[in-house]
């Protein structure tokens, strides 16, 4: 078995521990998996010298938008600050991505990956459906009382009736899009029997978040899985197809409506209108301050808005653009979209399996980006979502006999696995 996705389990593991588990060093809060992820760069190094994959586009972008993460906090922000912060955002957005790009080789690593966070996944998944239903944080509180330490989501906040609960991560909304984005990738990934099951279980979840962000990148997931079930029996139904729609949908929003795509989505993916609206207020008051510091940023500096609006900025791409400037959330914006379109462009040389496996990687990848219009993604959520940058982009760059060759394919009934023929050119 690779090491690599030993490695990658490690760490999907480390990023359900609740934050009672953080450690403070310097007045820094560092969670356990940062850890993990600042010493993986000697395996990082090592591998690139080992095997020496050849950097893509995306790899660029990423280095380029890490260097200018530290070049906007140093123009920003003071030396002490400026350190701490570049370490903290560089480990969890470029070295996840680029621990990813090296931790999966194949399709093959990717199913074992899935297959061995099934349980941790569930189990959390299960507690977060009691905490929600029962109207009691349960995680935390255990933990706090356990360690003796404080910190993390024990408010109480409802919506239909249910707890927002919020499970091990420091936010509702952070545990709701983490989970969301793993429909896409159990659904289709080839795996069979309680696997499947069980991630899938998982990511319905994310429903007991109560969270708005949630419920956008779960529904779109679902929907593009039935598209892509449509496209696999509608001969002029086709990714291609999709793509000029949408486009053609966005362009109409901006030009024919007041509200335009932004606000669209936010209206019809909020659970209610005061959340719309609010969002929208973010919205208007954040790109003020992005048109005021377009280059680098604030930092963590407070951004301007009427004093009666809260600190937070529910939009993970506004508040990058706000912090370093436009640059860094536009390489990251333009990786994604390079790794999905080559997901798919590749998929058509794959067999059925592979096929569908990179596609629900290339769906996992754009719920979580489009939900992240709705959330600001912070530890635990945001090195998922770098984490599976890389995984699209090594997965896109993959060969069809690379992919396959000894891949693990769909479980039998007993739950062994079965190979899958490599696709013959």
């Amino acid at each position: 078995m690779n090491s690599g996705v030993i490695f990658a389990v490690a760490v999907g593991y480390l990023l359900l521990l609740p934050p009672q588990f953080n450690v403070v060093v310097g007045g820094s809060v560092i969670p356990p998996y940062r850890f993990f992820l600042i010493a993986s760069l000697l395996y990082v190094v090592g591998t690139w010298a080992r095997r020496g994959w050849q950097f893509v586009v995306p790899d660029y972008l990423m280095v380029v938008a890490g260097l200018w993460i530290w070049l906007a906090f140093y123009i920003t922000s003071e030396f002490n600050d400026f350190f701490t912060a570049s370490v903290a955002q560089t480990a969890d957005i470029v070295v996840a991505y680029f621990f990813a790009r090296s931790a999966f080789r194949s399709l093959h690593d990717l199913r074992l990956f899935l297959l061995m966070m099934a349980p941790g996944l569930a189990v959390i998944a299960a507690v977060i459906v009691v905490e929600s239903v029962t109207k009691t944080h349960i995680i935390q509180p255990f933990f706090s009382s356990l360690l003796g330490t404080g910190g993390g989501y024990t408010l109480t906040s409802e919506r239909l009736g249910l707890l927002r609960a919020a499970g091990p991560f420091p936010h509702p909304i952070l545990a709701g899009v983490f989970f969301a984005s793993f429909l896409p990738l159990y659904w289709l990934s080839g795996l069979r029997a309680w696997p499947r099951v069980f991630g899938i279980a998982a990511a319905l979840a994310s429903f007991f978040t109560v969270s708005s962000a949630a419920l956008l990148a779960f529904t779109m997931g679902a929907g593009l899985i039935f598209y892509n079930w449509l496209t696999e029996r509608i001969a002029n139904v086709t990714w291609q197809l999709f793509f000029i729609v949408f486009g053609l949908f966005a362009f109409a929003a901006e030009l024919g409506t007041k509200s335009g795509t932004f606000n669209l989505l936010v209206r019809f993916g909020s659970l209610n209108s005061d959340s719309a609206f609010y969002r929208t207020l973010i919205w208007r008051f954040g790109t003020q301050n992005v048109v005021k510091n377009p280059w680098f940023g604030i930092g963590y500096s407070d951004w301007e808005r009427p004093v009666w609006m809260g600190s937070s900025i529910d939009h993970y791409w506004l508040l990058m653009a706000i912090q370093f400037g436009l640059v860094t959330p536009v390489l990251i914006g333009l990786a994604i979209i390079w790794a999905i379109v080559e997901l798919l462009r590749n998929s058509t040389h794959s067999n059925l399996v592979d096929k569908r496996t990179q596609i629900g990687l290339a769906i996992a990848m754009a719920s979580i980006a489009l939900g992240a219009i709705s959330v600001s993604m912070w530890l635990a959520a945001q090195v998922w979502f770098h984490m599976l940058m890389g995984l699209c982009v090594s997965m896109s760059k993959m060969r069809s006999g690379n992919m396959t060759a000894g891949a693990v394919g769909p479980l039998n009934r007993s739950g062994a696995l079965k190979p899958v023929t490599p696709l013959q050119s």
